[in-house]
């Protein structure tokens, strides 16, 4: 765990991931189920560069009808702390190596805030126990990999018994094509 120092020593929120049925700790290359469906974390398809990828233990159906996205079978939700984007600049400022699982939850469609009070998830599957933070991207892969999920941010809380305390919205995964037993999930994101 990283020290912080000033301002970010009172900013840093404690985090438990049950709040939204997500696991404490991921183990890797060993089944586990999160919120109904059986996941299992190993080496990405995408090579070492990738690290860790999270694969579908289970075949997983998305409808026809909801090939137009925002409506496939929910999976898990994307977790950490949620931070304003001004205090996330800060703990970046401490320690840069935080920026690789964050998203920002307030950049999709029909969002007015301003760029400072921006909302930013820390989804680091180790500090947070995101599983979320194991789907890899589309982009620049080679053989070209097609997306089978997506981050979709929910009004709301998420459905009970999970995250009803937490705060009024999310972001969930969802699936956007079928996914068969043993398929990795990928999502299409930039690196920043």
């Amino acid at each position: 765990m990283c020290e912080f120092t000033g301002k970010c020593a009172n900013i840093i929120q404690s985090w438990k991931p049950a709040v939204l049925g997500l696991l404490d700790s991921l183990p890797y290359d060993e089944e586990v189920v999160v919120w109904g469906r059986r996941w299992i974390v190993k080496t990405s398809t995408l090579g070492e560069r990738h690290g860790y990828g999270i694969y579908a233990c289970e075949d997983i159906i998305v409808e026809d009808s909801t090939s137009c996205r925002r409506e496939g079978p929910t999976l898990f939700p994307y977790g950490g702390p949620i931070y304003k984007r001004r205090h996330w600049n800060m703990i970046l400022r401490q320690h840069p190596e935080w920026k690789t699982f964050a998203l920002e939850m307030d950049t999709f469609a029909g969002s007015t805030r301003r760029h400072s009070d921006v909302r930013v998830i820390d989804g680091d599957p180790i500090r947070s126990g995101n599983i979320a933070g194991f789907i890899n991207s589309t982009v620049g892969t080679w053989p070209k990999r097609r997306a089978n999920c997506e981050w979709v941010f929910v009004e709301g809380p998420p459905p009970a018994p999970y995250g009803q305390t937490y705060h009024e919205d999310h972001c969930m995964v969802l699936a956007t094509r079928m996914i068969r037993s043993g398929d990795e999930l990928f999502t299409h994101y930039e690196w920043i």
